[in-house]
């Protein structure tokens, strides 16, 4: 579920946009074991996505939700929403690209009568027998329906490198987008997150004036299932966000 503060027309929609990417780049992350021949140990960055698509024949599922508030006003009582989004992976990216189609419902509370297609290419390199490192080109935004007739499409181009240093795993993302705000400006992004043990990683994201800190985790009793949370602060207007995702990915032909 996701929980907003009513902020104006359009912050409403860019603060939905937002999750529901989060949503869409966090699905990706529930397959980068089958994509990364490094260690087998989760890792991820809440807040921004990554260029490492689904692997081929994966199916990803995710739930998002979140609160925000004003820090000089505190949390305050709010209504409740959420966005979900499904992703499909195909493709070689090793000797050829991979792709991947996704679909984004932006709103539970009415579900399904807003959201729009994405798109996405991407292409893995092997560094050496410790790390790998892929550039994606993703578009969101195809195909809008309800409040999503009236973005434009928009996307990102993402360059990640995933390591193993000592027992531990590290992911790194640069890249710029223009899909995280209403009025389409280009900003940057970063990711850098690092594996605590194996079913679990921290990270610190930065997307324009947006900084989140992260914790994902997959527990055992879960069976599969990820978890994600990360807090955030945007810094332009002010504001603070609580956002936590559930998601699980399926692996539909071997």
């Amino acid at each position: 579920m996701r929980w907003r503060w009513r902020l104006g027309k359009h912050k409403r929609r860019a603060d939905a946009q937002l999750s529901a990417w989060r949503s869409l780049g966090f699905a990706a992350f529930l397959c980068l074991g089958l994509s990364v021949p490094a260690q087998a140990q989760l890792v991820a960055t809440p807040g921004v996505p990554t260029a490492f698509g689904l692997s081929d024949g994966v199916l990803a599922l995710s739930q998002s939700g979140s609160y925000a508030s004003r820090s000089r006003r505190g949390l305050a009582p709010t209504h409740f929403d959420g966005s979900s989004a499904l992703a499909y992976g195909f493709g070689d990216p090793v000797d050829s690209l991979g792709y991947q189609l996704g679909a984004t419902v932006t709103s539970t509370r009415r579900f399904g009568r807003s959201g729009y297609l994405s798109f996405g290419v991407y292409k893995l390199f092997q560094r050496d027998d410790r790390g790998v490192y892929a550039i994606a080109a993703n578009l969101d935004y195809l195909g809008r329906w309800g409040e999503g007739r009236e973005m434009r499409p928009s996307g990102n181009l993402l360059v990640s490198y995933m390591t193993g240093f000592g027992e531990n795993l590290g992911l790194v993302t640069l890249g710029v987008a223009n899909n995280t705000r209403f009025d389409r400006r280009v900003v940057g992004v970063f990711g850098l997150g690092v594996g605590v043990t194996e079913r679990s990683s921290i990270s610190l994201a930065q997307m324009g004036s947006r900084t989140t800190l992260g914790v994902t985790s997959a527990p055992e009793l879960l069976r599969g299932t990820t978890i994600s949370a990360g807090l955030s602060r945007d810094w332009g207007t002010k504001t603070n966000v609580l956002a936590v995702d559930i998601g699980r990915n399926f692996t539909l032909r071997r």
